[in-house]
């Protein structure tokens, strides 16, 4: 899940948790 946010949208860790935006973020 964490690794999906990396690459993927913000669509995508908006379903996660807070910890992968910081990744999307990153």
């Amino acid at each position: 899940g964490h690794k999906l946010g990396e690459f993927s949208p913000a669509r995508t860790y908006r379903g996660h948790n807070k910890k992968d935006k910081k990744i999307q973020k990153k």
